[in-house]
């Protein structure tokens, strides 16, 4: 008897401990778990924006663009109380409702019960940008990760001889001339309203700032010896590289032009990419291009990747917890690895795929990819699963 007693106590207790965790799921409104593969769609009925057409497209657009949802309406909502029982033996799981009197008043309920588990409210305005805020709110509250919606991509184009840099909304619609113009330009940042850039023009390298807002370009460094920025460290440090053709050196710089040496060799060195505490690039110190790691100070340098004999172009998750770069397999494919399990995963497998940059939700990167024969922008996943066409056009960077 107290062995059964012994079994049934056992039994309660695994029985709590699963309810717990259910119910920490829902307390967290996490409801889809995009980091597992396979994953089936959520399925939304979205009511209300039947008189606010382009915020509704927006939102629809936005949300399967991602494939992680499958979107129903718009249905026309009169600002009934919710009713969870009409749902019953639909194949929705998450309603949202939208009341569009002098503000729109949205509402996030699952199809189990009448109390909202989200609600904001947003101004009435039938645009676009509206229509990204409210699907970043509802892909925020449905998986606990940042949204893509709100991001941009800046990238490069060959113009008659020259070469241009355009920047698109996060889904390669909207693209926009800067109207800057170089012969050559070998990567591109955007920061905010800052676009930092490395070109050549005649016998010149140039490092070079163009401000959005005002349209103003700003020149920060000059030289002959070969210049390429790396990656921006906030909105006035970068770090770049400076060779001479004898020494590569690693440094930071302020938008004064004011730099300082983080590390030298006579190897050639290349991409370095600043994370919270470290500096990731690549050099052929061991050999072949591989990707390296060392402390902000240029200090406890050691090798990263080792299977493969070309990796370049790293790229850091801005919770530094993967490290994504292009690796020369038959053609050039994208890698990910995780930073603390040292688990490598790949991610394409067709056409040559380079430059990957993570957007700031750490999910998604953009890519350059020639597989379907020309060069064009893809924005992928962080499993692979998704892959989608946004744009002709290479040097990618992906950012808010």
């Amino acid at each position: 008897m107290r062995k059964k007693l012994k079994i049934y106590f056992l039994f309660f207790i695994l029985l709590l401990c699963s309810f717990i965790n259910t119910a920490n799921a829902e307390d967290g409104k996490i409801y889809l778990d995009i980091t597992q593969p396979g994953i089936k769609k959520l399925t939304l009925a979205i009511e209300g924006f039947d008189n606010l057409p382009l915020v509704w497209d927006t939102i629809k657009q936005n949300l399967e663009f991602t494939e992680y949802f499958r979107v129903y309406g718009p249905f026309p909502y009169k600002g009934e109380k919710f009713e969870p029982s009409l749902w019953k033996g639909s194949d929705v799981e998450i309603v949202v409702k939208a009341e569009t009197v002098n503000k729109i008043s949205m509402k996030l309920f699952t199809v189990t019960s009448d109390i909202p588990v989200f609600t904001k409210d947003y101004s009435l305005q039938n645009n676009e940008h509206t229509g990204n805020l409210i699907a970043a709110d509802i892909y925020r509250i449905l998986t606990g990760k940042e949204p893509p919606f709100l991001n941009r991509i800046a990238f490069v184009r060959k113009i008659k001889g020259s070469m241009g840099i355009f920047i698109s909304n996060w889904n390669g619609k909207k693209i926009h001339d800067t109207g800057i113009r170089r012969e050559i330009i070998s990567k591109v940042i955007l920061k905010g309203n800052s676009i930092f850039y490395s070109s050549i023009q005649g016998k010149f390298w140039h490092i070079e700032l163009f401000d959005l807002s005002t349209k103003k370009n700003k020149e920060i460094i000059k030289t002959k010896k070969l210049l390429q920025i790396g990656d921006t460290v906030n909105n006035s440090q970068f770090v770049y590289i400076e060779n001479d053709g004898e020494l590569s050196e690693i440094k930071l710089s302020d938008i004064s032009g004011n730099s300082k040496i983080i590390s030298s060799s006579h190897w050639i060195d290349a991409s370095p990419r600043w994370t919270g505490s470290h500096i990731f690039f690549v050099s052929n110190r061991s050999g072949s291009p591989q990707i390296y790691q060392m402390s902000q100070s240029g200090n406890g340098i050691r090798r990263v990747t080792y299977q493969g004999r070309y990796n370049t172009e790293p790229t850091i998750s801005p919770d530094g917890s993967k490290l994504a770069f292009s690796s020369l397999t038959g053609g050039f494919q994208i890698f990910i690895i995780d930073t603390l399990s040292g688990a490598k995963v790949q991610l394409t497998k067709d056409g040559n795929n380079e430059q990957p940059s993570f957007c700031p939700d750490g999910h998604f990167l953009t890519i350059m990819s020639d597989r379907r024969g020309k060069k064009e922008i893809y924005l992928i996943s962080s499993d692979g699963t998704i892959q989608k066409s946004l744009t002709d056009g290479y040097l990618p960077y992906c950012t808010r």
